[in-house]
């Protein structure tokens, strides 16, 4: 197992770090959440230290390195204040989500997690836990319901249908989707498929 500070997720404040670890909580991370490329502000908190080892590796293009950061954190500042007023009709909405995969971008965007679909992280939906979360969305009504493009559609849309709400697709990462084909993309069609699915 590699220790956390060897890790690009030791430069950012995790979230969801469990109080004990235990295999029989699910699929939970010992270190915190790692799902940190869900909020783009998390990007040059990696991006920076990134490129301070490679100068250091590689000492002599370290001048390279740094003119590339500079450029990188410019356009990427500026995209941001983008993706902020993008985002910010979104603030508060409630969903439900097929995984505990979101919680950086929730906290980023100011949404409402009501509801997850799997009784545990990892642990599929059994048919009673899904008559569960169908009472909770009734008592709770989300806008939509958000999977990643890896994940088992099944549940996601099953809840989508029974709950008359938007299923949303996300790509999650680079290569998610077509779309998605670099970090900059990633967060213009994250931005839009959620936007879309809550009818903004």
């Amino acid at each position: 197992m590699r220790r956390p500070f060897e890790r690009a997720t030791a430069f950012v404040r995790l979230l969801d770090k469990p109080a004990s670890f235990d295999r029989s909580q699910g699929d939970i991370h010992a270190y915190g959440n790692p799902h940190i490329q869900t909020d783009p502000r998390n990007i040059l908190l990696v991006a920076k230290p990134l490129s301070e080892r490679l100068a250091t590796i590689d000492a002599a293009n370290a001048a390279a390195y740094r003119t590339r950061y500079a450029d990188f954190e410019n356009r990427w500042n500026a995209a941001l204040l983008k993706w902020q007023a993008a985002g910010a009709p979104l603030k508060g909405k409630p969903i439900a989500v097929q995984h505990k995969s979101w919680v950086y971008m929730i906290g980023w965007l100011g949404l409402n997690e009501v509801v997850a679909l799997e009784p545990k992280p990892g642990i599929p939906a059994s048919s009673g836990y899904l008559a569960q979360v169908i009472e909770t969305l009734k008592a709770r009504p989300a806008k939509i319901v958000i999977r990643a493009a890896y994940e088992d559609p099944r549940s996601s849309e099953f809840i989508a249908r029974r709950m008359s709400i938007e299923p949303v697709l996300l790509p999650f990462t680079v290569g998610g989707t077509k779309e998605a084909k670099d970090l900059f993309s990633l967060y213009d069609e994250t931005l839009r498929l959620l936007s879309e699915g809550m009818g903004s």
